[in-house]
């Protein structure tokens, strides 16, 4: 009997010509649906065609799992995050749940290191003020040489941050409770032991947390209270770990002086969100991950994983245990 699996992705905007061809020589049956971010009742009637779910942003919570329990024999998310899947729902619901850590880890540190160096040159600014006729597009603005940079967050994105800021004269602090048995000489950082610091001694912060219940909303206004008044906030991780009304409130204020994001609380957003159109703030469409050379380096993981599932044996990225 051939295994179905069911990817939420539009294959005319990823290339998923590689995940074609390994599935064919399978004999799989390969289905590509995209449905609306948050849609439970369609998650449900695709999951209920799938043997293997390829999960992106649908809902995968207690309501959506009991739904496909039975069928769907596992998941693995098109990434490294796991926050649109309930993994002791998923448990409870015979769910074995996997990702893809590391595949797109440079690509997302590109990004941030992107909003470090605009955030300072304002090169957004320029070259839109290039395209409506204003030349010269006079910008005084902030080299990243001699300033400090805080991470938050101290994973593979991180560790890959840190690489690519290696050509700057830079200070980098790292604050992650996480790290055991890592030294900072080796990666020519400091780490501190109380994540206020990062705050108060960062010329730029940039977040590299995972979006969970401990982490929502956890920088907000309190956060920014402790930063210069000329410090800039970074986020390619997840909107929902910042306060956005704290963190619009404390741009207007000055409290800090500006932020470059690739990720918001809603996404898309509200055409009516300030982050959106205020001077002080670039916003990216959660592009960070999206680069040739990640998505291949995805679509390898995923193969080799659920042909290794397939074929019987449990991934090794599997994240639950189901007994």
């Amino acid at each position: 009997m051939s295994t179905t699996i069911w990817l939420n992705l539009d294959d005319q905007k990823v290339d998923v010509t590689y995940l074609d061809a390994r599935f064919a020589q399978k004999g799989y049956t390969f289905l590509k649906k995209p449905i609306p971010s948050g849609d439970e009742e369609m998650t449900i009637e695709m999951g209920k065609q799938a043997d293997i779910v390829i999960s992106t942003w649908e809902p995968w919570n207690e309501r959506t799992l009991q739904a496909v329990s039975g069928k769907v024999k596992y998941i693995v998310r098109y990434g490294a995050g796991l926050d649109n899947i309930d993994i002791p729902a998923a448990t409870k619901a015979g769910i074995p749940v996997g990702n893809v850590p590391g595949a797109n880890s440079a690509a997302v540190a590109e990004t941030a290191l992107l909003h470090i160096l605009n955030i300072g040159r304002r090169f957004a600014h320029c070259t839109e003020g290039c395209r409506k006729g204003i030349w010269p597009s006079t910008i005084t603005g902030n080299e990243l040489d001699g300033k400090t940079v805080g991470l938050l967050g101290f994973g593979n994105i991180g560790k890959q941050l840190v690489r690519m800021m290696k050509g700057f004269d830079v200070k980098v602090l790292v604050y992650d409770p996480y790290l055991v048995n890592v030294s900072g000489e080796e990666y020519g950082v400091e780490f501190v032991d109380d994540m206020d610091d990062i705050f108060r001694r960062s010329d730029i912060v940039s977040l590299h947390i995972p979006f969970t219940k401990e982490t929502e909303r956890s920088i907000n206004k309190e956060k920014f209270a402790l930063m210069k008044k000329s410090a800039y906030l970074i986020n390619t991780c997840r909107g929902g770990v910042v306060n956005e009304q704290d963190l619009i409130e404390a741009l207007r204020s000055g409290q800090i002086r500006g932020a470059g994001l690739d990720v918001l609380c809603q996404e898309p957003p509200e055409k009516d969100n300030p982050l959106l159109t205020m001077e002080n703030v670039f916003v990216t469409s959660h592009m960070g991950a999206a680069s040739l050379e990640s998505e291949h380096r995805s679509q390898v993981i995923i193969a080799d994983c659920i042909d290794t599932f397939a074929g019987g044996e449990i991934p090794y990225n599997v994240k639950n245990h189901i007994n």
